[in-house]
């Protein structure tokens, strides 16, 4: 049969490629090999088929005429007929589709005819696109010169203006909807910035504009350097290699390098895992690095052939203006008078970042390679002389993100802080960071500038930190440092303060100020770790908390540094349960810091909220808990709370042992259950499995216990698939499952059984570090358990379960979810209610805990 003989033709030979890839130097030859055996076996189908050709001609286009397939890559054929098709012909057409299908190879097939490929108005840009590559395979050759005559008169030359200008819009549309391909974890190698498609997109100005024959033209033209060419062909090269080995992993066209595939991408390149970094982190810092340079060259393309087209082709005048200082602004560019500009006046080398930002201006090419030229005055005499002047204008608010994206983009920002090169495009290798280290960091300083200028009033506490903050330089030089120590070694944070004391001082920076930046970078993480795990409510943890600052301006850096930065992080990692955590912790410490003492305060709280409860209470029986309830109790919860409780704690009784009620919290998006019941060992494991069963996260927990042997328990819940007005309908369910469950009704180990699929669902790019840590430091009457591991379903009740299997009592819990990473906090104690301190029962719960985490 033809089709076992064609399909013999292709595969075997096709799977002599793949396996001998690694004995072609570049993926070039790879692409070369693949686009051949296409073309080889279309003009084997023909023959198979035995195809009449005298009306019609076979073209190839696309990547198939470009000669760079890759190996799943569509076989994109254009069919042209003169006249119209005979029965014969249409029958022949259908036979030879049918084998290539049949074959499993991707035909994409177009039939048109010579007047079809006339009607160029007829047609999109996509479809003029589609035409202009190509390449004769086989039929009848005047046709194939006819079509090249037609697709050179009438969409190269005729239209070519218009084309193009359709093309940069596509190009500027697909930059806006593959906004963060360079950087994002899972970049698109074909659409994303960076990836083929700009490549293409050179290429088809490079024809249709300069009518050139190789990319050489652009050089000849000015349009790119000899460095340029240099740095897109390596680049594209590389592209090419890691798309190919997309293709063989996951067995057919795919262009998302997914975080699945990252990892055996990496080490069937060949990248080692050093002592440092990941082997797929090393893969990953040069894909973004040529990814950069390949975007780099194709804005730069654009923007000259913008130049080409409206300036000299429709000879419109561009509106000159001089500013001063030599600079030129023409439209919307900023340009140099002379290539000397900076060689008269060396603080314009920082300045002219801040002029193009405040006024709205791109950085010309000409422009940026006078500052590229220039970069050589910078040393350390011109660092003692302008440091000050550049903390100034990187902290220019709400500019910075512009004025630093365009120092990182020019080299100033490297050759003045020359550690930032050794976090350009590194990459850290999990779903926690969206970004390489470089863009995460560029992009906190534009959460600071959105902050000014959006002034959204869920944002007050941010905004007015910011205003009460006296040194807006010492806030952005925080943010530009704070992952500084990123692959330097073990704790990045005290990596980083080190090295930002070396930075601040080759900047010529009072000590106390690099004391202020230091501790900044030190602790960056140390405000989110504390708002996310240990209780607000105690005054211990806030004071643990302000002994780290000095001041109360390095709370309000802090808390800034700490926004900026979770949110720059990218996906939902910054949520308004964080926030709302955040803000508590700023709010709270900043109180204690304006008061002469936290503890005098504390009990003025607590006081005055007792004396309201006794005010607004008019039942005796009620009356007489107030007295008893313990003071951090009172602190806790709002008056209205409270009172809600006690309401509760009156009808509980030997018949109703369990009540429950459930409300919106609007502040945090959740749900927020109170759960009153008599307290025994092992309450918050049956209530996390209920939670489990319905498929809810639990964001936080606090347990009070009364004198009585009465618990309350208040337990915040989110569900990863419903939103909380649809959860508020599923609350009287909720409860009769809990209270089913508290007196035994129902087994919380059957509903676990029972549960529904795990909340994350992805795959990880790596085993999530598993730890156990114990803090008998931050509170005087309990031990907190810090947990460290995957999100799964379920994991709150085994940890629990083993808790009341060692007879430990928990008194709150704190739940930070982090993508695919959870911290579970626990304040605990042993069963005589004391802190737990013994080693031997340390090293006992942290081994039962590993074995379920």
């Amino acid at each position: 049969m033809i089709k076992d003989e064609l399909k013999n033709f292709y595969w075997n030979r096709w799977n002599d490629i793949k396996e001998s890839r690694k004995k072609y130097p570049t993926s070039w030859q790879l692409l070369f090999k693949i686009s051949e055996l296409s073309y080889d076996t279309i003009k084997y189908a023909l023959k198979l088929t035995d195809f009449p050709l005298d009306n019609i001609t076979f073209i190839s286009l696309g990547s198939f005429a470009r000669e760079q397939m890759s190996p799943f890559s569509d076989i994109d054929i254009l069919l042209l007929h003169k006249d119209s098709l005979k029965s014969k012909e249409k029958d022949a057409i259908s036979k030879f589709s049918t084998l290539l299908w049949d074959i499993n190879i991707n035909p994409a097939i177009q039939i048109k005819s010579f007047k079809e490929i006339k009607q160029t108005n007829k047609l999109d840009t996509t479809e003029k696109t589609a035409l202009i590559d190509y390449k004769f395979i086989e039929g009848n050759n005047l046709l194939f010169e006819e079509y090249v005559k037609t697709v050179n008169s009438y969409i190269i030359e005729k239209g070519k203006m218009k084309f193009l200008l359709e093309h940069i819009n596509a190009a500027m549309k697909r930059g806006e909807k593959y906004r963060d391909s360079v950087y994002k974890l899972e970049p698109n190698l074909k659409e994303g910035h960076g990836g083929i498609r700009d490549f293409n997109f050179i290429c088809w100005i490079n024809r249709i504009l300069f009518n050139g024959a190789s990319l050489n033209t652009l050089i000849k033209k000015d349009i790119i350097t000899i460095e340029d060419y240099d740095l897109l062909m390596k680049g594209v090269e590389f592209i090419f290699k890691v798309r190919n080995e997309l293709h063989y992993y996951f067995n057919r066209k795919f262009d998302i390098l997914t975080i699945e595939a990252q990892k055996d991408i990496a080490s069937e390149l060949g990248y080692i895992t050093t002592s440092m970094s990941l082997n797929v982190e090393h893969f990953l810092r040069d894909y973004y690095g040529h990814a950069r340079n390949i975007s780099q060259i194709t804005k730069k393309v654009i923007n000259k052939g913008l130049q080409e087209i409206v300036y000299n082709k429709t000879h419109k005048k561009a509106t000159i203006r001089k500013l001063g200082y030599g600079l030129i602004q023409y439209n919307n560019n900023l340009t140099a008078e002379h290539p000397d500009i900076f060689e008269k006046n060396h603080e314009l080398l920082i300045n002219v970042f801040y002029i193009a930002a405040v006024r709205s201006l791109k950085l010309s090419d000409k422009l940026i390679n006078i500052i590229r030229n220039n970069l050589y005055l910078i040393d350390e005499n011109y660092l003692k002389k302008y440091g000050k002047l550049f903390l100034k204008v990187i902290s220019s608010f709400p500019y910075s993100y512009k004025i630093t994206k365009n120092m990182l983009n020019t080299g100033v920002l490297e050759s003045i802080i020359p550690e930032f090169k050794e976090i350009i495009c590194r990459v850290q290798y999990d779903l926690y960071h969206h970004y390489t280290v470089d863009e995460h960091t560029i992009l906190a300083l534009k959460f600071i500038d959105d902050l000014i200028t959006n002034a959204n009033p869920r944002n007050k506490n941010y905004i007015d930190a910011y205003k009460r903050l006296k040194r807006k330089d010492l806030l952005a030089l925080s943010i530009l440092l704070h992952d500084i120590g990123k692959g330097q070694g073990f704790n990045h944070s005290v990596v980083g303060a080190k090295m930002s004391q070396t930075i601040c001082k080759r900047l010529g920076m009072h000590p106390d100020d690099i004391d202020t930046v230091s501790n900044m970078v030190e602790q960056h993480l140390l405000m989110s770790h504390i708002a996310q795990r240990r209780d607000l409510h105690d005054i211990e943890v806030i004071e643990y908390f302000t002994n780290y600052l000095n001041n109360e301006d390095e709370l309000h850096l802090l808390y800034l540094l700490t926004y900026a930065d979770m949110n720059a992080v990218g996906g939902d990692l910054f949520n308004e349960w964080k926030s709302s955590l955040l803000t508590e912790l700023y709010l709270k410490s900043k109180a204690a810091l304006e008061k002469e003492s936290i503890i005098s305060e504390y009990n003025k709280i607590v006081e005055l909220k007792r004396k309201k409860l006794f005010e607004r209470i008019s039942d005796d029986i009620i009356k007489g808990f107030i007295d008893k309830l313990d003071s951090e109790y009172i602190f806790t919860y709002k008056v209205k709370h409270i009172i809600r409780h006690l309401n509760m704690i009156k009808k509980l009784n030997p018949d109703v042992k369990v009540l429950t009620d459930f409300y919106v919290r609007d502040d945090l998006n959740c749900l927020e259950f109170n759960i009153c019941t008599y307290d025994f060992l092992g309450l918050l494991k049956k209530l996390s499995g209920v939670f489990a069963y319905y498929g809810l996260n639990i964001l936080g927990a606090q347990i009070f216990t009364f004198d009585n042997n009465i618990v309350i328990d208040t337990i915040q819940v989110v569900s990863s698939s419903d939103s909380t007005n649809n959860l508020l309908k599923k609350g009287d369910k909720i409860a009769v499952t809990i209270k089913e469950v508290v007196t035994n009704k129902t087994s919380v180990e059957d509903l676990i059984k029972r549960a529904s699929t795990p909340f994350f669902k992805k795959k990880i790019p790596k085993e999530i570090k598993k730890k156990v840590e114990f803090d008998n430091e931050i509170s005087s009457n309990y031990t907190v358990i810090d947990v460290f591991t995957e999100d799964k379903i379920g994991l709150l009740y085994k940890i629990l379960s083993v808790f009341e299997d060692l007879g430990i009592n928990v008194q709150k819990a704190k739940i930070s979810t982090d993508v695919d990473r959870v911290v579970d906090s626990f304040y605990v104690t042993d069963k005589n209610y004391h802190k737990i301190t013994e080693q031997t029962f340390i090293d006992k719960i942290k081994f039962s805990l590993m074995e379920v985490i």
